[in-house]
């Protein structure tokens, strides 16, 4: 969907992005981390054109971005940044469909799909169309944001920091309706953090950028078991990455099935991560786990000796 190949980009003698490879392949969620001012913005912007590249060639769908019309490359591209850029005198209803009018969609489609985006983010019709931006939340305009860079229906969807000035639970939940969003949609998401946990938890691909190059790239779990160098090992988060790593692992992935003895007290669903796992068995003292299903039946057990044996075959 998306190829970078040998790309640049120069601000006069300063060199913000130095000969990078990239390829994003259709429906992937890739996510551009590194320290501030390593280039990672300056990436993003020139897919959409928002920034010429100096070298090099960028191709969405096989064709050279330059042989579009970059009002109509655009415009099928969602872009999501931290501020939103809503239009302060607009409504929510009116930002959102601002792109389907630009693209001369019918009064009735429009008002269809504005209605279907602000339920699926959680901003039911009555409530929130009529609102402006002034009225919204931080995570409620940045919904609104989301909504507007979906509006169209584009393949690809572009997001610069869009959750970092939101406090930490609207952040988290608004990451959780982002993957959720993703598994349903299958958008091919370029998405750009400062915040490793929130890469981890989103990305299907992994960038790593360090001075206007790429150090590193891959899946996020291949990074965590074997990051390039120390810059990536401490980007990653050093002695934590093997909490990080269970924390991108599912518990059904390594329970066992209940034994003779009577189930442990503590419970956990299955669909929880294995970070979630060792923080329960943290607080209650425990060295087991119930595996518990949607209904809470029991379907299995954790035990840390079990986490630990595995990891131990896993490293040799």
């Amino acid at each position: 969907m998306i190829e970078l190949s040998h790309v640049s980009k120069h601000f006069g003698e300063e060199t913000a992005v130095d000969d990078i490879t990239l390829r994003i392949a259709k429906g992937k969620f890739c996510a551009l981390v590194g320290t501030s001012g390593c280039g990672k913005s300056t990436t993003l912007r020139m897919i959409n054109r928002l920034i010429e590249h100096s070298a090099g060639e960028i191709t969405l769908d096989g064709q050279l971005i330059e042989n579009y019309d970059p009002v109509k490359l655009r415009r099928r591209i969602g872009y999501v940044i931290q501020s939103t850029g809503l239009f302060p005198h607009w409504t929510v209803a009116r930002n959102i469909g601002l792109v389907p009018r630009l693209l001369k969609w019918s009064g009735e489609d429009v008002t269809s799909r504005v209605s279907e985006l602000m339920n699926l983010l959680g901003l039911p019709v009555a409530e929130f169309a009529h609102k402006y931006p002034h009225q919204l939340s931080g995570g409620q305009a940045q919904r609104v944001g989301v909504a507007r860079a979906l509006a169209a229906d584009p393949d690809i969807l572009l997001m610069d920091e869009p959750f970092g000035a939101l406090d930490p639970i609207t952040r988290e939940k608004l990451q959780d309706e982002l993957a959720k969003l993703q598994a349903r949609m299958h958008k091919t998401v370029v998405f750009v953090t400062h915040d490793m946990d929130e890469a981890l938890k989103l990305a299907d691909h992994l960038v790593v950028m360090r001075d206007g190059g790429i150090v590193q790239q891959g899946t996020p779990l291949a990074l965590l078991q074997h990051p390039a160098d120390p810059f990536v090992e401490s980007l990653l988060g050093g002695l934590e990455r093997g909490l990080k790593q269970a924390a991108l692992t599912r518990i059904k992935d390594h329970m066992s099935s209940l034994g003779p003895t009577l189930p442990a007290q503590s419970r956990i669903p299955g669909d929880f991560s294995l970070r979630q796992a060792l923080s329960m068995m943290l607080r209650d003292h425990s060295d087991r786990l119930t595996v518990v299903d949607q209904q809470d039946v029991p379907i299995g057990e954790l035990s840390l000796r079990k986490i630990v044996k595995e990891a131990q075959l896993d490293k040799g």
